[in-house]
């Protein structure tokens, strides 16, 4: 999906994951991806880069905005 984002042709795709047909690469790792999901992906990026903020909690201690979301890869 990255490499037909960057408007990579399907056959350099094939070739680059070694599938012998590019109708492989067609049917299993291409696929149309929805202006509107694009879009929540990307506001959901942007907030995820925003540092925490503290938010007021039951029983007074405070948690971050992003105690409970967590990016992958930074756990």
């Amino acid at each position: 999906m990255n490499l037909r984002a960057l408007h990579v042709d399907d056959l350099t795709i094939s070739e680059i994951l070694r599938h012998s047909d590019v109708k492989v690469t067609r049917a299993s790792y291409i696929k149309r991806v929805d202006e509107k999901s694009v879009e929540a992906m990307n506001r959901l990026e942007v907030e995820l880069g925003k540092p925490a903020r503290s938010v007021p909690v039951m029983g007074g201690s405070k948690v971050t905005k992003t105690d409970a979301v967590v990016p992958v890869g930074k756990a």
